[in-house]
């Protein structure tokens, strides 16, 4: 039996998110001996119109892994903005509405027709929570549909819907304690068939700081910022925050920003003394500016697991996350690897403190954050904990290996 890890979009140069995650996931899997494809759509990734395709339609073959792409359908996406806003606004919305937002987003007929007629040849692990291709595509063959939901504090968790979804599904693969216990306050559903999966985290390149600066012209002590450049980060609010430290305390630091995202946001940031946007650098090149950084800077108050900060940890860089985000505190705290804020006053204390320290001290909290990755979040870690909880699902361990 095939497992099939079905994502909105997949390719090899996604950085980050839930899309990466998949892929990661994947290959793991593949690596301990499991029959694994990809079913995805033919978008490009996020920032790609979700309803127009980028790839042509087909079987591919990317890191060794079976990718098989699927057309787009069309899609209103007035329709869809005019209900999210209702959403985001916390305006009451009725239950067809819900259905509508979801057939708004990212959705493939031929992927859902693929999966009804070969459906009882796959296990289906769905990932992340919020798009038509988790939501209708769980649907087809719910028996054999698990969802890992990557789910967020945010509004559209919120919805019934995605209540009757996870209860649909025939299991729950989360990432953390918290966003398990994030789903139980929302919907308050049974979990009992659910399994703290968690991710693995890797880093094939060994960081050079000296290469980063060359390259880069970095100079003087810097923090860093990697991810999309979104509001949904909170990215506006640090930049706001970074910049009123620095003038205020007239510290002579800069924060490094990698990553793609709305004009608006990287445009205040070209504009700013302090900041320097690299765009969308190569995974090496991330690791060798994380490795030379004091600290990575994560604001994101929505986060399933956020790979990001343990790649900071397997650069030895402690982290600075938000107190608002109960998945990245809840890293920093039992690893001891890096603190939090909550508001500007506490952002300053805690940027004073990385600066001021005497560097041995901020260096152990990122070996201690690297020993944590590495004790909890290693991807042959993972694999072992999805085999185990689809075979406690029925599922025959024979038929999940080639």
């Amino acid at each position: 039996m095939k497992i099939a890890i079905i994502t909105p979009w997949y390719n090899d140069g996604i950085s980050g998110g839930a899309e990466r995650f998949a892929g990661g996931i994947a290959k793991c899997l593949l690596d301990i001996g499991c029959n694994v494809e990809i079913l995805t759509t033919c978008g490009k990734d996020s920032f790609w119109d979700w309803g127009k395709d980028y790839y042509n339609e087909g079987s591919y073959q990317v890191n060794g892994i079976l990718i098989r792409r699927f057309s787009l359908n069309a899609r209103n996406r007035l329709k869809y903005e005019e209900i999210l806003g209702k959403v985001l606004h916390n305006k009451e919305i009725k239950y067809s509405e819900q259905l509508q937002l979801f057939l708004e987003t990212v959705n493939s007929d031929s992927m859902y027709e693929y999966i009804e007629v070969n459906g009882h040849e796959y296990i289906f692990l769905f990932i992340p929570y919020l798009f038509g291709t988790t939501f209708w595509g769980s649907r087809i063959i719910p028996e054999h549909s698990f969802i890992i939901p990557c789910l967020h504090d945010e509004e559209l968790a919120r919805l019934e819907a995605i209540g009757h979804m996870l209860t649909r599904a025939k299991g729950i693969l989360f990432n953390t304690e918290e966003e398990r216990l994030l789903t139980e306050r929302l919907h308050g559903i049974d979990l009992s068939n659910s399994v703290i999966s968690g991710g693995g985290v890797e880093i094939n390149h060994h960081p050079n700081e000296r290469r980063a600066r060359d390259k880069f012209n970095l100079s003087g002590d810097y923090f860093v910022y990697v991810g999309r450049l979104v509001t949904g980060k909170n990215v506006p609010q640090l930049l706001k925050f970074f910049k009123n430290f620095v003038e205020k305390t007239n510290r002579n630091i800069t924060l490094v920003v990698m990553g793609k995202g709305e004009e608006e946001i990287i445009e205040v940031i070209d504009k700013s003394p302090n900041m320097i946007h690299l765009g969308e650098v190569s995974d090496e090149e991330k690791y060798d500016v994380l490795s030379g950084s004091l600290g990575l800077i994560q604001p994101s108050l929505m986060e399933s697991f956020s790979i990001v900060i343990m790649e900071s940890w397997l650069c030895g860089t402690p982290v600075i996350v938000n107190d608002l985000c109960a998945v990245t505190k809840g890293h920093c705290e039992r690893s001891k690897g890096g603190m939090s804020y909550s508001d500007y006053e506490s952002f300053e204390k805690v940027l004073d403190y990385f600066i001021s320290s005497p560097k041995e001290k901020i260096s152990r909290m990122g070996l201690n954050g690297k020993a944590y990755v590495e004790k909890e979040y290693t991807w042959n870690a993972t694999a072992q904990r999805i085999v185990k909880f689809l075979i406690d699902n029925g599922f025959n361990k024979e038929d999940l290996f080639v």
